[in-house]
């Protein structure tokens, strides 16, 4: 009977542990390729915001706006320690390609970090050189399109590129937060 059951072993076991080990690295793999996609992209660093900010609270302070100046003077102190002036996070879930219009989530922080980062409903296109990020602005009421030059990872809106972008990692955890 031992015999009979270390032959199982021999045949049976380990051809199921291969089995198994290549249908994890499959789902693996297939699970890796399928999860969203997250690009984070930074402005000004937070000293050139503080100076920005300390010099609208000069300048109105000048003008008698003393609690417009005083709240700007707020903005350079928290800025001070940030490490950006405004990020943006455009989350999706596949690379886009050129036929496709995909959803996107959509967060733009001013001011530091200290204003900002709801998260809007957008739509990713791209092309050879860009990706477009487009979504409805409510406050201004019309469209805004971020673009991110594929080479370079530099972005904007309109024609301005003065943000820096980089891919992050993203954990499908986060949505749950």
């Amino acid at each position: 009977m031992n015999t009979l059951l270390m032959f199982y072993t021999m045949i049976y076991q380990h051809p199921r542990r291969r089995l198994l080990a290549l249908i994890t690295a499959m789902l693996v793999i297939v699970s890796a390729d399928a999860a969203p996609r997250r690009m984070a992209c930074l402005s000004e660093t937070g000293e050139s915001s503080a100076r920005y900010w300390s010099e609208q609270a000069k300048n109105n302070r000048n003008f008698g706006n003393f609690a417009k100046a005083n709240r700007f003077e707020q903005h350079a102190a928290h800025c001070e320690a940030s490490e950006y002036g405004r990020k943006v996070v455009v989350t999706f879930d596949a690379e886009p390609s050129a036929a496709d219009i995909q959803s996107a989530d959509f967060q733009l922080y001013t001011i530091c970090g200290l204003e900002g980062g709801d998260i809007v409903q957008a739509k990713i296109t791209s092309n050879d050189e860009t990706y477009t990020v487009s979504y409805y602005h409510n406050y201004h009421r019309m469209m805004r399109y971020f673009h991110i030059d594929r080479d370079s990872l530099t972005a904007g809106f309109v024609d301005q590129r003065d943000f820096q972008c980089r891919f992050e990692s993203y954990d499908l955890s986060d949505k749950l937060l």
